[in-house]
């Protein structure tokens, strides 16, 4: 916009014209005193920030005031015409322009500076006394405009913020029609609130896609926890009761074996399983897995799994040709890439032979009945499950006593995370066996659990925790 140019031409002499009417020996002086600016359309009287040094009478015309806000842009404020006033203030107070003026019509202004007013001050007191008045009265008009204009409206659109927001942001009835009246407003009320009735809008919306998106959650929730159900089924019971077996073949008494399993999921379906189960031949299978991954995926490859060993275990000699069977199993449906890693153990109770695979799984602890604590693991580490098709994965053996304990767990143990993110490591899991006395499977499986979770003490849980002991009992006498 171009900048205010002044006229050379006199200001008119028309008392219609003047901003009040002074007596006739003074409107020489008062008419001498002023200056006349012509303004075309879209020109600048002043701008936001200038410094402030004059007043102008409206002659004709009409003018805009506009107030710019950083970051907001332009807010028109009020509109001024024929014998209004323009910047009083700066009359009485060194400041800059609160606002910026631009003519909205061809204008003609009357211009009275602060030197014009210290002259008019010393030729005429009178007169000048006259023009304060007149002044004093604009700024009473201003006051009472403000309490009107601005003050009533501005208490009536926060009356209705506050009913927004106690209705829960249009949960239940406020007042939206006083936010809308407010928003055709065409001064700085009507922005405020029409910016707000743009909120209000945005925020309807956002609230409805937030609902839809809670009921998709918690209809995938709710299918998440039916996955967990089905996939409970599929393992067996956590706890078992002691068995008593007899010697197949020998015809002398054989042990009992004490079982006991737990897991616990880090969502509601997880990717650990477990099972426990004798075979025809009287001997014990029991067997712990880690499928890659969490949630409904790993879920459904778990049931797989199970569902596989449980399958395969009768007729397999041993756990390697077990764990080889349903690797070539696995693999051959496997579009996803998911793996699992299975620790196998098949004991015979009376015999107390442990044979034994290990598809990539952490090494179990076996706790000895005099306390003694060592790793059961292998020379080499085979791969996982679901790999290679041809892996073939061989049986280790070994020897249990009576008052033996086998402890076969997942990595949700030993890499469970504090709050500091610390590992809870092998080598606390290893001292916490090797403190206990060879007690109950169940008691050394709730008793790894319990130290677990309060080595969490609250963090979120990493991965699937499952752990699952197998005992070695003397056998029962009669």
């Amino acid at each position: 916009m171009n900048d205010a140019s002044a006229s050379a031409d006199s200001p008119s002499s028309s008392d219609s014209l003047a901003p009040f009417a002074p007596a006739a020996g003074d409107r020489a002086t008062w008419m001498r005193h002023l200056k006349a600016l012509e303004l075309p359309a879209g020109a600048t009287l002043f701008r936001q920030g200038d410094p402030a040094d004059f007043l102008c009478f409206v002659e004709s015309g009409e003018l805009a005031v506009v107030l710019e806000v950083p970051g907001a842009g332009r807010v028109p404020v009020r509109r001024f015409g024929p014998g209004q006033c323009l910047g009083e203030m700066a009359l009485y107070r060194r400041d800059t322009r609160a606002a910026s003026v631009e003519a909205l019509a061809p204008s003609r202004l009357l211009r009275l500076g602060m030197a014009q007013l210290r002259a008019i001050e010393q030729e005429a007191p009178a007169l000048a006394l006259a023009m304060h008045r007149h002044v004093a009265g604009l700024l009473a008009e201003r006051v009472a405009f403000a309490n009107t204009e601005l003050k009533d409206p501005l208490a009536r659109l926060a009356h209705a913020i506050r009913g927004l927001a106690a209705s829960r942001f249009g949960e239940t009835e406020w007042d939206r029609a006083a936010l809308a009246a407010a928003a055709r407003r065409p001064d700085e009320v009507g922005a405020v609130a029409s910016a707000l009735d743009h909120l209000v809008a945005q925020l309807g919306a956002y609230l409805q896609e937030l609902k839809t998106a809670t009921a998709r959650r918690e209809a995938i929730e709710s299918e998440l926890r039916i996955a967990g159900e089905i996939q409970a089924s599929f393992l067996p019971p956590p706890f078992a009761p002691p068995a008593a077996l007899s010697s197949s073949g020998s015809g002398s008494a054989g042990g009992r074996v004490d079982f006991a399993a737990r897991m616990k999921p880090a969502r509601e379906a997880g990717g650990d399983l477990y099972d426990g189960f004798f075979l025809p031949d009287g001997r014990f299978l029991c067997v712990v897995g880690d499928v890659s991954g969490k949630g409904v995926s790993a879920a459904l490859f778990m049931a797989v799994t199970a569902t596989g060993l449980r399958a395969l275990a009768p007729t397999a000699p041993d756990p390697g040709e077990l764990l080889t069977r349903l690797n070539r199993l696995l693999c051959e449906r496997n579009d996803t890439l998911q793996f699992v890693t299975v620790f196998a153990a098949l004991f015979d109770p009376a015999s107390g032979e442990l044979a034994w695979a290990n598809a990539g799984h952490p090494p179990p602890l076996l706790q000895r009945a005099e306390g003694r604590v060592e790793p059961l693991d292998a020379p080499l580490r085979a791969t996982p499950l679901a790999v290679f098709e041809q892996n073939v994965y061989p049986t280790y053996r070994a020897r249990l006593a009576p008052g033996d304990t086998l402890l076969i767990f997942s990595d949700g143990v030993t890499e469970a995370i504090d709050a500091s993110d610390a590992l809870y490591g092998d080598a606390r899991l290893a001292a916490l066996v090797a403190g206990r006395a060879p007690s109950a499977a169940a008691g050394l499986v709730e008793a790894v659990l319990a130290d677990v979770l309060g080595f969490e003490a609250g963090a979120p849980q990493a991965d699937d925790i499952t752990l699952a002991a197998l005992r070695f009992s003397a056998p029962v006498t009669p």
